[in-house]
């Protein structure tokens, strides 16, 4: 009779120290994927001449702003639309742009 009641009390203090530490195991197991991420970035051979003439099959796409043809993972892309840009100025320059058309 009295050991489900101390199972009982167990557990529900066990509930109550998981629930204060949730958002801590949460922190902790985001900073190890991140270091997990880091590590798996550091193992990565370096990419050679040959690598890059053609052997990686990344498809193209084009800027929006300059119209330069550029692979697709290192194209900057939009959320809110499926543009696609090959750097941060020609991402500004096509805002400062859309501003322009808006206010005239």
């Amino acid at each position: 009779m009295k050991l489900p009641i101390i199972l009982g009390i167990l557990a529900v203090i066990l509930l109550l120290i998981y629930l204060r530490l949730r958002p801590f195991i949460r922190m902790a197991r985001q900073m190890l994927g991140v270091a997990r991420d880091v590590n798996r970035v550091m193992k990565q051979e370096p990419v050679t001449s040959s690598t890059q003439s053609g052997g990686t099959g990344d498809r193209l796409v084009r800027c929006n702003s300059c119209e330069t043809w550029i692979p697709a993972s290192r194209a900057i892309k939009l959320r809110s639309s499926n543009a696609s840009y090959c750097s941060h100025v020609c991402l500004e320059r096509a805002a400062e742009g859309s501003k322009r058309k808006a206010a005239g």
